[in-house]
């Protein structure tokens, strides 16, 4: 059995909307054709969308080399991220996964905690003598210096962190236009878009590789416990060989991209829903409790993932969850819409903290809620990713006020890469009474 196909009539009436704002239309088809449908764009790519938590297990984990990451991700991103575990695909990324898995394992990232905190107090105190700053840009800035700080222990410079941080903040701006629109391709190539930020992506590979070579070179003193002498000592199983530096280069810089990107989005999005739940920001101010504060994070994210949608190219053909899924479907897989279902949460579009409780969870389906994906795929930073927003929110809640600079806003999601804020929420953060910073 196939899933509904939207009549092409349909698909281009909502075209332009799906370009501007595809969450609210891809919400509207899975409300009325069901919680799986198939579209076709120009006739060059049929897609499966899903917000179907079976079909996602079965995709990302049940039959999961029957399927490989699209163009999209691999091809597109990789031009300009390179070819890291992000966005790498088939033998090459399980190789890798296998050589970098044991460097984020729980016990490795306890030796980055100090290095994280001093990071947050820092960034934390700047905050709090800059007067108004808009959360997402602070959010953003504490973020990229943390994993400035976890790869490069012994300095990355100001300058350098500066230009690093606004070039990737250029290329994935740009990114999502030859992603969410192919025909734009050519013409972005035409008018020169696509080599100025081909520039761009190798002047921040240009950047890293100095930084490795300095580490390699001995002209700075070793930091024995950052990611990057992590991946510097890694050794393939098959020839006792480190990586090349095209491949360190690659891996560094999708963990740069990839690594402070969607933790700033999820931290922007969990102290705004703190500041209009002002009784959940005061349970946590006064009772401080780390598990409530993953599940106000987990909550947070579950409402705003920072990875809203991924997909998956069949290999074969296949059935999941009673649909047929031929060879070259690529399956949309819609983490927003499994995230805000009716099937697996009461009142989806409620901020309720308390339906993150280990318990409660474990009584859902396992794929109902994936913020870092699930499977095999499933993102090798996602313990780093919480140790980062647990400290940072810990550290603020306990010796900051963080209120809003008049009105709240009521940003909407606006989805790029990662889902943003679409307006600016000025926000100012001042030392609380007592409390030393």
């Amino acid at each position: 059995m196939y899933a509904p196909r939207i009549p092409r009539q349909v698909t281009l009436r909502h075209l332009f909307r799906l370009v501007r704002r595809p969450i609210p239309v891809f919400t509207e088809l899975l409300d009325r054709y069901g919680d799986n449908f198939i579209q076709e764009v120009g006739g060059s790519r049929t897609t499966h969308f899903t917000r179907d938590a079976e079909v996602a297990r079965h995709v990302l984990q049940r039959n999961h080399r029957n399927y490989e990451k699209s163009e999209i991700q691999t091809g597109q991103m990789g031009k300009y991220l390179g070819l890291g575990l992000l966005t790498n695909s088939g033998d090459d990324w399980l190789r890798q996964r296998r050589l970098i898995q044991p460097g984020f394992h729980r016990q490795r990232l306890a030796a980055l905690t100090a290095e994280m905190q001093r990071v947050i107090e820092e960034e934390c105190a700047r905050a709090a003598n800059s007067g108004p700053v808009d959360l997402f840009s602070f959010t953003r800035q504490v973020a990229f210096r943390i994993i400035v700080r976890a790869l490069f222990t012994d300095g990355f410079g100001e300058e350098d962190t500066r230009r690093l941080h606004e070039i990737l903040d250029k290329l994935q701006a740009y990114i999502i236009y030859p992603i969410r629109l192919p025909f734009l391709r050519g013409p972005l190539r035409w008018i020169g878009q696509e080599q100025r930020h081909l520039a761009l992506a190798t002047e921040s590979r240009q950047l890293i590789s100095r930084h490795i070579r300095h580490r390699q070179q001995g002209t700075r003193v070793p930091a024995k416990d950052d990611l990057l002498q992590m991946l510097l000592d890694t050794r393939y199983e098959d020839t006792g060989e480190g990586m090349d530096e095209r491949q360190l280069i690659d891996e560094i810089l999708i963990l740069f991209a990839a690594g402070y990107e969607t933790s700033a989005n999820a931290l922007a999005w969990t102290i705004w829903l703190l500041l209009k739940h002002p009784n959940e920001l005061a349970r946590l101010r006064d009772t401080p409790d780390p598990t409530y504060l993953t599940q106000v994070i987990e909550e947070s994210m579950r409402l705003y993932p920072p990875a809203w949608i991924t997909d998956r190219v069949a290999l074969g053909p296949d059935e999941a969850a009673g649909f047929t899924l031929d060879p070259g479907v690529t399956i949309g897989i819609f983490i927003h819409g499994i995230h805000h279902s009716p099937r697996y949460y009461d009142a989806p579009e409620e901020f309720r903290p308390a339906r993150m409780h280990p318990d409660l969870k474990k009584e859902r389906h396992p794929f109902s809620f994936i913020p870092f994906g699930g499977g095999p795929r499933q993102c090798i930073g996602s313990h780093f990713a919480m140790l980062e927003m647990q400290l940072l929110l810990g550290h603020l809640l306990e010796h900051f006020d963080v209120e809003s600079v008049g009105k709240l806003p009521d940003p909407q999601p606006k989805p790029f890469v990662t889902l943003h804020q679409d307006r600016p929420v000025p926000i100012t953060i001042s030392p609380r009474k007592g409390k030393s910073i």
